[in-house]
């Protein structure tokens, strides 16, 4: 057993892709293979769960029935499939296993061209590759305290760690969730789901404020550098954009 494994990482993950189109950007199978090697290395079992079409809302649903019916694995990653990481960052939120629901603050595939502007004009020394660093638009807009874990009230689900025990709760707490019908989908609960919200709120929000009710805690992790590749990737990196600005 290497040292780096610690009793509050997963006995075993699985890893969950709901893919819009059935595609992975090649970023996240860069990263995941990495990933993959480091979790071999460590002795933290894999599975994997994936779906395709053109309503993710639904496929993250398949998923995590897949996870809680066809695996033991002690915990569920969600990493969406245009996602790019840094293995010792995804280890190092691994190692907080033992919370609820524990994510990485991701970026939106957008910019904040007058903070950008601003951080310009304030930091000359900056250079021009780094600025959009300091304005990409975060998910998730808070402050950031430290490079500690961080206590929020949601998170999104780009890349997410969720206990088992958190789906268990939701079950006995939510029967109703159950989906009849005749499609794929029947029989399966639907942990996911914003349209039961009259707010519009996406589907994670929901998922967070859900499991919050429970009691149940919801953290984030702003070391995590992570890329969203859209167009070309966004890079989000909350706690040096915090330290620079």
């Amino acid at each position: 057993m290497n040292q780096q494994r610690q009793e509050s990482f997963p006995r075993s993950v699985c890893i969950a892709t709901p893919a819009y189109d059935g595609t992975c950007q090649m970023g996240y199978v860069e990263s995941l293979l990495r990933l993959v090697l480091t979790l071999v290395h460590n002795e933290i079992g894999i599975h994997f769960a994936t779906s395709k079409g053109a309503m993710v809302v639904p496929g993250r649903n398949l998923c995590v029935d897949f996870f809680l019916n066809k695996t033991d694995a002690s915990h569920l990653l969600f990493i969406d499939s245009d996602m790019h990481w840094r293995t010792e960052d995804m280890m190092r939120m691994l190692a907080h296993g033992d919370r609820d629901v524990i994510g990485a603050m991701c970026p939106r595939k957008d910019y904040d061209w007058e903070r950008i502007a601003q951080i310009a004009r304030q930091r000359p020394d900056l250079p021009a590759s780094e600025l959009p660093l300091y304005g990409v638009r975060q998910i998730l807009n808070i402050p950031v305290p430290g490079d500690d874990i961080i206590e929020v009230e949601a998170i999104g689900t780009g890349i997410m760690l969720i206990r088992r025990e958190v789906f268990d709760a939701l079950r006995q707490a939510h029967p109703q969730w159950l989906q009849g019908g005749h499609s794929i989908h029947a029989g399966t609960l639907a942990y996911f789901g914003g349209e039961r919200h009259a707010d519009g709120l996406s589907e994670d929000i929901v998922f967070c404020s859900d499991v919050r009710a429970l009691g149940k805690k919801i953290h984030a992790c702003p070391w995590f550098r992570v890329g969203h590749i859209g167009n070309h990737e966004f890079v989000g990196y909350p706690l040096e954009t915090m330290r620079q600005a």
